[in-house]
């Protein structure tokens, strides 16, 4: 085998133990120079293989392996993040926020009621007349309804308000 002749890619696949068509990809790829001779191609093949063994060219299995290490980095990173700001008391446990928005829907109740009240007094005030509050009730009803009912559900934009409380009325 003359080693300075022009190389054929059947011949430096026996030569090396691949295939015709792996030796094509080498040379599409830039690996093995086009119209190389056998020693050239055997140099630039040897050369790649060094390279890849010693970890400076990336393979795909390398790729995939570093990304892999990446995402979990990254996974722990954010883990741990989160672990400091519950600790700092930057994140709420379930329970707390329950807790909260039960406490600021029965404020927000008495409140609502509170300031009908005081627009009623007022209306009777600068009017003086006097406003039956039974039939102020059933609307208040109907709104405090809609309010208690309201039940959070996450990618579901809500539903306009006013629509809500006229088919609860």
């Amino acid at each position: 085998m003359d080693m300075d002749a022009p190389a054929t890619q059947v011949e430096f696949g026996e030569l090396v133990g691949i295939t015709k068509q792996a030796v094509f990809n080498h040379i599409q790829s830039g690996v093995l120079p086009a119209n190389g001779t056998l020693r050239q191609w055997l140099s630039a093949y040897c050369s790649r293989l060094r390279n890849e063994a010693a970890g400076r060219i990336p393979s795909n299995a390398r790729e995939r392996r570093d990304l892999a290490i990446a995402r979990q980095a990254e996974a722990k990173a954010a883990l741990d993040e989160r672990e400091m700001h519950r600790l700092d008391g930057l994140i709420l446990d379930l329970e707390s926020v329950r807790h909260a928005m039960m406490a600021w829907a029965a404020l927000g109740k008495n409140e609502f009621i509170s300031a009908v009240d005081n627009i009623v007094t007022a209306i009777e005030s600068e009017h003086g007349i006097s406003l039956d509050r039974d039939e102020l009730q059933p609307h208040i009803e109907a709104a405090l309804r809609v309010i208690g009912d309201y039940e959070y559900q996450p990618g579901h934009p809500s539903q306009g308000s006013s629509q809500n409380m006229d088919s609860a009325a």
